[in-house]
């Protein structure tokens, strides 16, 4: 028998039935008072700690409404000078504009969370904090199983944009010393506080400014009186051993890999710490874990005397809430599952039982093929001038809005309450409706809406013989934004055509050019959950054959422009850890082989691509054998042009066209036509007026129609304004 238990460091908090994401829209909305609001929220946070506690006896208060990182600045008192006076009494409201954006300001930036489907928003820090006051729905609720989460001071520092007179070490100084007199504060009223602080960003390779940053967001850390150590949880990368001692000498219980044990034993970092905290379950992998390949290395190193605590490797945010009452295969774990399995696991290290668990086939998966170069850049542009195209070119990014129309009709279909040919008829009326819209609005490039899609992955995934697909498998995006990731159990074959029949509705409905609408392979692997030890290569060389053909299948059909969303091609991209370099070589060679091998058509089709919320830079280079004609990218909401320049000069044959967004989709308001005319008109500056297209940042699918029928008309006269003021330079 060894001292051994289970905790876990997260959990999904948007609910079994996403009763977070409903409770928020209708607040949103105004279908929910402020009070109603409030005590919902209350609700659901209790039900979110009962349920972990049901499982594992035990639980973490990670309960956020929006994202960690935001409410985490709010906490701290960084907001901008004009909402401070507000965050008392209405901090719901601040969090609101500051997350959605108002008519008067326009939302922080958000970008992708380390190599995950979840996003964060970036604050924008300007001053210092003194303290630290929780929000109404964060104030710690106490009782002895019950750890209390915050984003650490280092991690704060390193994920938020800093004002130019911010210094990163007296911000990271003045954050530790707010969070930890508010923990002294808190013992203060209740002895049996129990804290967790999430360090997501110590696992990535540090520098000697990022020791230094480390050593003033913790200096004030020593001695805080915790009736046990607090947990530095690490859930991405790994944290090097000096990172582990220096905390541990602070008393506090720093979360390492299973893996990584006997190396810190080695170097004496291991023994600096007050509790031993191990991760020995894979908290993003919805494959069932093995228990005895873990097993003889965890007895191994509990038998020090020192008490051991299993936790998973992250939080379960990234997981489904359950696989019951899903039509899945034996050998699948969501998050409720593999909370009672290290619940079992612990209680079977403890008292000398055994654990068993179905675990799924393995399949083959194919070697990636070679690169084949497309026909060059002015080749293509002459093959293409045909589809006359003005200078600046609209075009919307791909869906447009999902009514409730729309959604009642999904459902009917899938109650049986109506046939397929019902359900195809009312889909082609939406999308020849939409099509006399774009039309009438001037917009150049149409877009069928993607009515017919639930998700853009999901979609091709459900077509795909290969993935398992789930009914309530929602995980959080953002907000309250939810998706289901399919599972990817095995190379995915297409039986007929995925979007043929819609592209040619669309079509036959239109005096102009309709883009066929496809999502990439790296961005449908890197929205699924993938096999456990299968490189990405294969991986995207795999879901790459069917994509392949169905561009194939719009061409034949008579396509001449075909966008292939790759927003997700940064997502895996393997983090800056200091074992990085050998798998960044395996994800870039799969990357490169499988754009080429979709995007590698016809001169006279042109191929487009969309990108979004992430840091291009890494993957920039990616991109160089792909034979994409036009790029639109994300730009209203980051506002950082480094990466469009990039892009831009990437080719050594020719420029790549580009649009970057020019309103933010993800917020309800259009920034105006003036707005959007001098962002173009910034762009115009260095790119040519024939390389330069006018588009959203990202599709309209959650937006309502008369918001989207205001931004994209703003849109149309924005592009016009600037192709005026251009044809007239030309004509001087």
């Amino acid at each position: 028998m060894v001292n051994v238990s289970a905790r876990l460091i997260g959990f999904p908090r948007i609910g079994p039935a996403r009763e977070l994401k409903w409770a928020l829209e209708r607040a949103w909305s105004g279908r929910m008072s402020v009070s109603e609001f409030n005590a919902r929220v209350t609700e659901l946070r209790q039900a979110h700690l009962d349920e972990q506690r049901e499982l594992i006896g035990s639980a973490v208060d990670d309960y956020f409404l929006y994202d960690q990182v935001l409410e985490t600045a709010m906490q701290l008192g960084l907001v901008p000078r004009e909402l401070r006076g507000a965050l008392a009494d209405d901090p719901f409201g601040v969090l609101t504009i500051l997350a959605r954006g108002s008519s008067e300001r326009e939302a922080w930036e958000m970008t992708k969370w380390f190599d995950t489907n979840y996003h964060y928003v970036v604050p924008e820090v300007v001053g210092a904090p003194e303290r630290l006051v929780p929000l109404p729905w964060r104030t710690p609720l106490g009782g002895p199983d019950t750890a209390w989460a915050i984003l650490g001071p280092f991690s704060f520092v390193k994920l938020s944009k800093l004002g130019t007179e911010t210094e990163p070490r007296a911000l990271a100084g003045a954050t530790g010393r707010a969070l930890w007199g508010f923990v002294r504060e808190q013992l203060d009223r209740d002895p049996a506080f129990r804290l967790q602080v999430d360090e997501p960003c110590l696992g990535m390779a540090l520098s000697a400014d990022d020791a230094q940053l480390l050593d003033a967001a913790y200096a004030d850390a020593k001695d805080l009186g915790l009736v046990e150590p607090a947990l530095v949880t690490v859930q991405f990368g790994r944290p090097s051993s000096e990172t582990v001692a220096a905390l541990g000498r602070r008393g506090l219980a720093v979360q390492v890999p299973l893996e990584r044990v006997d190396e810190l034993s080695a170097d004496g970092a291991w023994a600096t710490q007050p509790e031993h905290v191990v991760s020995v379950m894979d908290g993003r992998s919805v494959w069932s874990d093995d228990f005895g390949v873990a097993r003889e290395r965890i007895e191994a190193i509990a038998d020090d005397g020192m008490p051991l605590r299993l936790v998973p490797s992250t939080s379960f945010l990234f997981l489904p809430h359950t696989v019951e009452g899903e039509d899945l295969p034996p050998g699948f774990a969501f998050a409720r599952e593999k909370a009672a399995a290290l619940a079992s696991w612990a209680a079977a290290l403890a008292g000398g039982g055994s654990v068993d668990a179905p675990h799924p086939p393995a399949a083959d998966w194919p070697e990636v093929g070679e690169i084949r170069p497309r026909v060059g850049r002015e080749d293509r542009r002459a093959a293409q001038s045909d589809l006359d195209l003005p200078l600046f070119p609209t075009t919307s990014t791909g869906s447009l809005p999902q009514t409730s129309e729309v959604r009642q009709l999904r459902v009917r279909l899938t109650r049986g309450e109506i046939d397929r040919p019902a359900y195809e008829h009312e889909v082609d009326r939406m999308i020849t409706e939409a099509v006399a819209w774009q039309e009438a609005a001037g917009i150049d490039v149409l877009v069928h809406g993607e009515f017919e899609r639930t998700d853009m992955v999901e979609y091709f995934a459900e077509k795909l013989d290969g993935f398992h697909t789930t009914r309530s498998g929602w995980v959080l995006s953002y907000g309250s934004r939810c998706t289901r990731p399919p599972i990817l159990a095995a190379p995915p074959v297409a039986a007929e055509p995925m979007t043929v029949r819609e592209w040619r509705v669309a079509q036959a409905a239109a005096g102009r050019p309709v883009k066929g609408m496809l999502t990439g392979p790296v961005t449908i692997v890197n929205w699924s959950f993938r096999p456990p030890g299968v490189p990405d290569d294969r991986l995207f060389w795999a879901v790459a054959q069917p994509i392949a053909a169905e561009v194939g299948a719009l061409v034949d059909a008579g396509a001449r422009i075909v966008q292939v969303d790759e927003p997700a091609v940064r997502e895996r991209w393997p983090l800056p850890t200091v074992d990085a370099e050998e798998r960044r070589q395996v994800y870039a060679r799969g990357v490169r082989a499988a754009l080429n091998h979709v995007f590698h058509q016809p001169a006279a089709v042109q191929m487009h691509t969309h990108m979004c919320y992430g840091d291009f830079g890494d993957i920039v280079p990616l991109w160089a054998d792909a034979g994409v004609d036009v790029a639109s990218i994300e730009f209203s909401r980051s506002k950082d042009e480094s990466y469009i320049h990039q892009f831009y000069e990437l080719f050594d044959d020719g420029h790549l066209q580009i649009g970057p967004g020019v309103f933010d989709v993800h917020s309800p308001h259009s920034p105006g036509t003036e707005t959007m005319a001098s962002r173009l008109a910034h762009f115009s500056g260095f790119m040519d007026a024939t390389d330069l297209w006018v588009n959203p940042d990202c599709g309209l699918k959650t937006r309502t129609w008369p918001e989207v029928e205001r931004q994209l008309t703003d849109m149309v006269e924005a592009a016009r304004e600037i192709r005026s003021a251009a044809t007239a330079v030309r004509a001087e």
